[in-house]
């Protein structure tokens, strides 16, 4: 259990250098807590009034058998809100990897697989889940009294889609074809795009007027990418 105070503290990173130092593959990671705002409800003159505030939460990090690197997050006071967030790439390369099938990951791309067309197949089948099933199966794991607690008023999450994100990769299979390529993509990407945006890409913090913090130590690994997250 790690405790984060510092907002500014990339949980994903915390989280992926404990697997690395304990050399953990497979299963829990680790769980996080920290104070965020959260929904809850204040009896306020015979009314029931919605509230933001603080609220201990945990972040449940873990290599799941089907879905790879996910994490899970509950908020530990009334109505105990749940939100999921799994990486479809994560997922196809843990099918890949159970199927014996070769590929070389970059971050968060693709960038070689053995057999392209089945790797889409299994692709495809991600849109087939059944999504309540799966999510409720890791309600017990996150909150494991929550029957207890509702037994008078026995009732189940529902699940919504908080944030998605679809994306495409592209690969070419000559690389000398990409090469000539670059030489035209690679003045359009510096005259189109700032340093802001790209650190945008990559998942870290800029000022709100724009500019690069100063605390800003120059590196710039992608830590998320295509991540589907569902809420109840």
């Amino acid at each position: 259990m790690e405790f984060i105070r510092d907002t500014s503290v990339e949980k994903d990173r915390v989280a992926r250098d404990i697997a690395a130092q304990r050399k953990i593959e497979s299963g829990l990671v680790c769980a996080i807590s920290a104070l965020e705002p959260a929904p809850t409800f204040d009896y306020r003159k015979s009314r029931v009034i919605r509230r933001i505030r603080p609220c201990h939460v945990l972040y449940h990090y873990q290599i799941h058998p089907v879905f790879g690197w996910m994490h899970a997050r509950i908020q530990t006071w009334f109505p105990f809100h749940i939100q999921i967030a799994l990486n479809g790439r994560e997922w196809l390369s843990r099918r890949m990897q159970q199927e014996g099938m070769k590929y070389v990951q970059e971050g968060n791309c693709f960038a070689w697989i053995e057999d392209f067309g089945q790797a889409q197949k299994w692709m495809k089948e991600q849109l087939k889940t059944g999504w309540t099933e799966v999510l409720d199966g890791f309600v017990e794991k996150l909150n494991p009294i929550h029957d207890e607690f509702f037994d008078p008023f026995p009732g189940t999450y529902y699940w919504t889609c908080y944030q998605s994100e679809w994306a495409t990769d592209v690969v070419f299979q000559d690389a000398s074809y990409l090469k000539r390529l670059m030489a035209v993509l690679t003045p359009h990407a510096i005259a189109s795009y700032r340093s802001a945006d790209v650190l945008r890409y990559f998942g870290r913090r800029i000022n709100q007027d724009g500019s690069i913090p100063a605390r800003f130590d120059g590196q710039c690994n992608p830590i998320c990418g295509n991540t589907g997250r569902a809420s109840e």
